[in-house]
């Protein structure tokens, strides 16, 4: 499982848009994984995402994946 720390999740929800991102802390710049929208809803729907704890549920998702880079592990 990948370090926590070297991640940051992003969120934002207004009204009828919501976005849900994993990027690297160093840099804040490189996407690991994303959702907008209803992929949101569809992700929390089919049990990727936990509302719980969106930052450890979406790395483990990212990481059953392949998506992890070895530098961030």
């Amino acid at each position: 499982m990948p370090k926590r720390e070297n991640f940051k999740l992003n969120t934002w929800f207004e009204r009828d848009r919501q976005h849900v991102e994993v990027v690297d802390a160093a840099t804040e710049r490189r996407t690991i994984i994303e959702w907008w929208d209803e992929d949101v809803t569809q992700a929390v729907e089919d049990g990727f995402l936990d509302r719980r704890d969106f930052l450890g549920s979406a790395l483990e998702y990212a990481d059953s994946l392949g998506l992890i880079p070895e530098d961030l592990r």
